[in-house]
């Protein structure tokens, strides 16, 4: 089994709008430490999966940003979409990238605004998901919540599937939008959730399988693309099938709809960056190996918050 990795690393930055701009978005910042978000979320995967496995999925304004900052990704896994059509068609078109060069591959979907102080957990927690996708699942990690975010997606805890590396696995049972605060309070303490970290392990035939009972639309678009790779007027056909793709999430296109999902819950530190006022509590809370490096920013003024 070879576990490959795609980052997301779309957005036209207006979450963390001063600093966070269109032509350079978070995921380009050094908003933690002396990498930028995107060079974090692959420093993080090594060498679990190394510079050469990773795909990176984001606008064609930003290619050139991301081959600049990712010098180790081959070139032809920077993928560049025309216009942003959602993480369903972001994932797809990595996909089928992926299957090209590796039908036997199982494939990991990350973001680039995330942080993560655990990277050794972190890493355990996805060769246990890749394991778990060996077997057929579609896999999401959930992280164990300390205390009743209501800013976050919920995963309830269904039936409990076998270990794997000696981590809880268990078959979702529903996903939850963000609740209120008294839902969230309720959540943890039922010890029956984990917060959705929107990160996603599966072997790269069943997702295909996924967008065609789920997706049939967008799943003919994705076989265009995918038969039209390295074709003389590749690039005609791909912007034709692109255009016809309606924009969707990969949450509601496919993971809501399906029943083979597996939760590993693991607590590896991770929080999602959406805003500045977001980054004191975030040290605070669950980047004290980090905290540090991002208060000194702060406070010499590198960081406005």
């Amino acid at each position: 089994m070879s576990l490959y990795a795609l980052i997301l690393a779309g957005g036209s930055g207006t979450r963390l709008w001063p600093r966070s701009r269109n032509k350079r978005p978070k995921q380009f910042l050094d908003l933690t430490g002396d990498h930028t978000m995107l060079q974090e979320a692959a420093l993080r995967l090594d060498p679990l999966v190394p510079p050469e496995r990773i795909f990176v999925a984001t606008n064609r304004q930003y290619t050139g940003v991301v081959a600049d900052q990712l010098p180790g990704v081959p070139p032809d896994h920077v993928l560049g979409e025309p216009q942003g059509k959602g993480t369903a068609a972001a994932i797809g078109l990595a996909a089928v990238h992926l299957h090209r060069h590796d039908p036997e591959a199982v494939m990991g979907v990350f973001t680039a605004d995330h942080l993560i102080a655990d990277r050794e957990m972190l890493r355990r927690a996805l060769a246990a998901a890749a394991e778990v996708a060996e077997r057929g699942w579609l896999v999401t990690l959930g992280i164990k919540p300390t205390y009743p975010e209501k800013g976050y997606g919920y995963i309830r805890l269904g039936e409990e599937l076998p270990l794997a590396d000696g981590l809880e696995v268990h078959r979702v049972d529903r996903f939850e939008e963000k609740p209120s605060q008294e839902r969230a309070d309720e959540f943890v303490r039922s010890g029956q959730y984990a917060w959705n970290s929107g990160m996603f392990v599966w072997k790269v035939s069943r997702i295909l399988e996924e967008f065609e009972r789920h997706m049939p639309a967008l799943y003919t678009s994705l076989m265009e693309i995918e038969q039209a790779i390295d074709a003389p007027d590749e690039e005609e056909r791909f912007l034709r099938a692109w255009s016809e793709i309606q924009p969707q999430t990969i949450d509601y296109g496919v993971m809501e709809k399906t029943k083979n999902i597996a939760v590993v819950r693991a607590d590896f530190g991770w929080s999602d960056v959406g805003s500045f006022s977001a980054l004191p509590e975030v040290r605070r809370r669950a980047f004290r190996t980090l905290g540090r490096n991002t208060l000194n920013r702060i406070e010499n003024g590198k960081l406005p918050v």
